[in-house]
């Protein structure tokens, strides 16, 4: 009896290794080392734009159905009829009086009618619409990806400045520490009172809670960067990557052709789109060629025994080609011609919105990345100095020849011009990614 124990707790044991190792690859890190690989990652499994993915398959669909009105319809059909009182006539004859029934009760009629539009203009430029269509959603995947693309170096970018920020806050702590040691040992010496070492004692408290904090914004960061990647909050995310400051270059940015941006496409197709459609609606006045053609059977029998040999068939059949003319229906098609005509006039001036709105942009970017690039540098000596400072007032305070009040006021200008170089490498981080975006939509 304790084999068998033995032998069932040996598969019970390996059955739970094979569990754990399970769970240990479904929760897995992945690691990213630069934003060209985690946006490569996160678009693939991005909702939006899967979402667009799936409008163009829908799209694609649309151009199939608007392939039916020119293609042939034809139906197949049968009737059976039960004559249960057929109908009689009474007729005179040499002075005898004859009752006649005329037909049989039972009859059978199947049937196969075909028809095709030989002319219909409307049903020809509504396929060439679906087809362009086509390429709208094609355009509006490329623009989801495009403001997909935005967010992801965003996020990804404000999470590498929270991590410098997590950084600076834990420099800023074991500054605060070296401080609040000089100040226990000057007030033990009696060169300080109560109010100086309280004073140090709740500023180093204040920086403890502000690297808890920072903490926490750095994991609410890297949330949102899995909601972009379609992650979920429980997945394990890591960005093995820091602030690379380069230089970008201006040139092809200034010979930049906004036409390729994805958002003027969508515009352009937009306008074409409407365009079509105000011709498709002035064609729906033009007449329209249909050919039909009908073929069937007739079959009559009082005993419902259609499938013997000796039941004659009676065929009937005829082909029709109808020219229809459209005179007058209410006005509505009129009507349509007139909306479609305010819709494409509408699309023409978003069109000319977003073309001027997207050179104003490209102007200002080039501003923007020049001074962001200049207050990078200004920001960078600024902090070197501040840091310079800071030690040379804890070296000072520490040999009684400034007081506390003096260490407080360079420490905040160091705080402050962590901070401010910050915002510089956000402005310039987030400029030099446009133009490297818009740069290369101009090589495609």
């Amino acid at each position: 009896m304790s084999k068998w124990i033995l032998v069932f707790g040996f598969f019970l044991s390996i059955k739970t290794l094979a569990g754990q190792s399970t769970t240990t690859q479904a929760h897995q890190s992945k690691v990213f080392i630069s934003l060209e690989q985690f946006t490569d990652f996160a678009i693939t499994n991005n909702p939006s734009i899967q979402q667009s993915i799936l409008n163009e398959k829908i799209e694609q669909q649309n151009a199939n159905a608007a392939m039916s009105p020119l293609l042939p319809t034809v139906n197949a059909s049968a009737s059976i009829n039960d004559n249960l009182l057929l109908t009689t006539q009474v007729l005179q004859f040499n002075g005898v009086t004859q009752i006649i029934k005329f037909g049989e009760r039972y009859n059978i009629n199947p049937s196969t009618t075909a028809s095709v539009n030989l002319i219909n203009a409307a049903n020809f430029q509504g396929l060439s619409i679906s087809k362009k269509n086509q390429q709208l959603a094609s355009a509006n995947t490329q623009l989801s990806i495009e403001q997909v693309r935005t967010s992801i170096a965003q996020a990804y970018y404000l999470y590498l400045l929270y991590q410098r920020n997590f950084e600076f806050a834990q420099q800023n702590l074991l500054n605060a520490d070296s401080l609040l040691a000089i100040t226990q040992i000057r007030y033990d010496n009696q060169f300080i009172d109560e109010l100086d070492l309280n004073r140090s004692k709740s500023s180093d408290l204040q920086f403890q809670n502000g690297v808890d904090q920072n903490k926490i914004l750095l994991q609410k960061s890297l949330n949102n960067l899995k909601l972009l990647a379609g992650l979920s909050v429980s997945d394990q995310l890591a960005i093995e990557d820091r602030l690379d400051i380069r230089d970008a270059s201006l040139a092809d940015l200034i010979a930049a052709n906004p036409l390729n941006r994805p958002e003027l496409q969508v515009s352009m197709l937009k306008v074409t789109v409407s365009q079509m459609s105000l011709t498709k609606e002035k064609l729906r006045f033009a007449p329209d060629l249909t050919l039909s053609g009908a073929f069937g059977l007739n079959g009559y029998n009082n005993n419902f025994r259609f499938t013997d040999r000796g039941q004659q068939w009676y065929q009937n059949g005829g082909v029709n080609l109808t020219l229809n003319v459209p005179v007058f229906a209410g006005g509505v098609k009129y009507f349509s011609m007139q909306k479609a005509k305010l819709n494409q006039q509408i699309a023409a001036l978003d069109y000319q919105n977003i073309k001027l709105k997207t050179e104003k942009e490209d102007q200002d970017l080039i501003l923007d990345y020049t001074k962001a690039k200049n207050d990078l540098k200004v920001r960078q000596k600024q902090l070197s100095l501040s840091e310079r400072d800071y030690k040379l007032a804890l070296i000072k305070y520490k040999n009684e020849a400034i007081s506390y009040d003096n260490v407080i006021n360079v420490r905040n200008e160091l705080l402050a011009a962590q901070q401010q170089l910050i915002q510089a490498q956000a402005d310039y981080v987030t400029t030099q990614y446009k133009i490297k975006i818009i740069n290369s939509y101009d090589k495609k």
